[in-house]
């Protein structure tokens, strides 16, 4: 489907449902030590009522619903139901501190507030009486929550009841609701990180959200039949990249583990063809294969030192864009044959077509390690306010000292104070409720990143820091204590 400024992402989703059904798996989710498969019909059926049940409790155009709680399939649902209700959804991060959930809610004016469990709802019935806009809590997992009686909250099961009340009432109204939006419109709230102030409110519309999907799959392509683990927070801009923007415009099936503290072994079960996590994962894998190695006997620490030169060696040829010798070819073969093989699938790598990373700088090493191993791990450069990403290395191209190049529709330029700008059509609205903040950012058509950098020889954008913290040596030189 073609991402115009007519098309939101209830639009295609609803798209995406009518055309797969019950013969399409949408997701999983692993539950009791097995993985229970949830169709396309499944989704759009929980998705439909859980908006009509928002709309029959008051929901209306531009109220705003909140979602804390792990990555499971019912916090999908209730983005996807907020959105289709002609709301916008905000995401909180599971670990939020009382304060920090206070003034997420309070700031962005939530009128819902979808909490997973105990856990959640004890948060949410602590700063009720201050968010004066907060009108219902509403839980899913009924576990620790026999003795909550009180009138503001509601279950996910009864909110869906109401939904299924009011479509026998009014059977067309969700295909109205959803035919109403525009690409322009306000789909997410996204608070940046307040490392060192408040956090600030991103107002990203359905079109931001669909041209950055659009423009990753250009360069490295998903396909329908693709598994993707979704174990990242939602509250990450990066996960609602790959959960929302790709995943409604691919279709492919995305996975949820049993727990955040299973989620490694579970993505070995999945062996998803995409990933995407902070530099500290891979660095665990990393550490993991390590331990591994020093546990072992002599003869397989051998057999892994051998395929592990090999394997630095025909990467380092490739990062050189040196030709590769048909012997070193036959010898990588025997090397992923004899160990990395099965090392890719201890690590559930094993179909993995292209990996990222970003948020934070990796180093060289680990960039080699993934590579030796035929993993084909790129970092990437991006920010909320411009929906997750603007440059990625590019398959056959990568430098580890850079993160990459712009991805299609995407400029980048530097200011003469070093500063990183960015133009494209996935740059947010701005900032709710912050003028002052969203005049200081967008200027024209660019946005003002607030980080320090430049352009190499080959076109590569080299990130420093965040110009805060970038200090200047005696000889004049930047410098980037991290």
């Amino acid at each position: 489907m073609e991402i115009t400024k007519d098309l939101t992402i209830p639009k295609l989703f609803y798209e995406k449902a009518k055309k797969y059904g019950k013969n399409k798996v949408a997701m999983r989710e692993k539950e009791f030590g097995i993985w229970l498969p949830i169709t396309w019909h499944d989704y759009f059926e929980n998705v439909k009522y859980i908006t009509l049940g928002l709309i029959s409790l008051g929901l209306t155009d531009g109220d705003k619903v909140s979602m804390i709680g792990d990555n499971r399939p019912e916090g999908l649902w209730a983005e996807m139901a907020a959105i289709c209700a002609r709301g916008i959804g905000v995401w909180l991060f599971q670990d939020s501190l009382i304060e920090e959930v206070k003034y997420i809610i309070d700031h962005s004016d939530t009128k819902f507030l979808f909490g997973e469990g105990q856990e959640e709802v004890d948060k949410a019935i602590s700063i009720f009486n201050e968010c004066p806009k907060l009108e219902k809590i509403i839980w899913d997992n009924p576990k620790g929550m026999r003795n909550y009686d009180q009138d503001f909250l509601i279950s996910l099961t009864e909110v869906q009841q109401l939904g299924r009340k009011l479509d026998q009432e009014k059977p067309e109204l969700f295909e109205e609701l959803v035919s109403k939006g525009h690409g322009d419109e306000v789909a997410l709230l996204f608070y940046t990180s307040g490392t060192t102030a408040l956090p600030k409110g991103a107002l990203l519309s359905h079109y931001n959200m669909l041209t950055m999907g659009r423009n990753l799959m250009a360069i490295d392509p998903c396909y329908e039949n693709d598994d993707y683990a979704s174990y990242l927070p939602f509250a990450w801009i990066g996960e609602q990249m790959m959960s929302v923007s790709c995943g409604l415009q691919i279709g492919y099936t995305i996975n949820f583990p049993e727990d955040p503290e299973t989620a490694q072994e579970n993505i070995r079960e999945i062996g998803p063809h995409v990933m995407f996590a902070p530099p500290r994962m891979y660095e665990q894998m990393t550490r993991t294969v390590q331990v591994k190695y020093l546990d072992a006997s002599w003869i397989k620490r051998k057999c892994y030192e051998l395929s592990t030169k090999i394997g630095y060696h025909v990467a380092d040829l490739k990062f050189e864009k040196k030709p590769i010798p048909w012997y070193w070819k036959l010898l990588e073969w025997l090397a992923y044959i004899g160990v990395q093989m099965k090392l890719k699938d201890h690590l559930g790598l094993s179909r993995v077509r292209n990996a990222y990373t970003g948020g934070a700088a990796m180093g060289p090493d680990h960039f080699r390690f993934f590579h030796s191993m035929g993993v084909n791990l790129k970092q990437i450069y991006g920010q909320t306010e411009i929906a997750g990403i603007s440059v990625v290395h590019r398959s056959g191209d990568i430098k580890f000292d850079t993160v990459g190049i712009p991805l299609p529709e995407t400029e980048i330029k530097i200011t003469e104070e070093g500063e990183i700008l960015s133009k494209s059509p996935s740059v947010f609205l701005g900032y709710y409720k912050n003028p002052e903040a969203t005049a200081e950012t967008l200027q024209g058509d660019w946005l003002y990143s607030g980080d320090r950098g430049f352009i190499d020889e080959d076109g590569h954008l080299v990130v420093f820091d965040r110009t805060k913290d970038v200090m200047t040596l005696s000889d004049g030189k930047p410098f980037a204590p991290q």
